[in-house]
């Protein structure tokens, strides 16, 4: 199965741009190996216009950091999936 995700904007404020570069590798990491644990439910198109997440705190540690950005956006695509298979359109 192939997953296609566009973020379309992620602001953090403070980051330098060598930590950004860190926090950008970890999240891609993150997230790929989280979608290939539990992915999302096969559709052939999904759209999710805006994710919301629960806060996320900042870590001295820009890897660690966007480990937990890949996790609240991971936790996000399934919470939305599940709305739209509960209420489908």
């Amino acid at each position: 199965m192939r997953i296609e995700l566009h973020i379309g904007r992620l602001v953090l404020e403070g980051v330098t741009p060598h930590d950004s570069a860190v926090l950008r590798a970890a999240l891609e990491s993150e997230l790929g190996a989280l979608l290939s644990r539990d992915p999302l439910t096969p559709r052939q198109d999904h759209h999710l216009h805006r994710a919301t997440t629960p806060p996320v705190c900042a870590a001295a540690d820009p890897a660690a950091f966007g480990r937990q950005i890949a996790r609240a956006v991971h936790g996000s695509l399934h919470r939305g999936t599940q709305r739209k298979a509960d209420h489908p359109s």
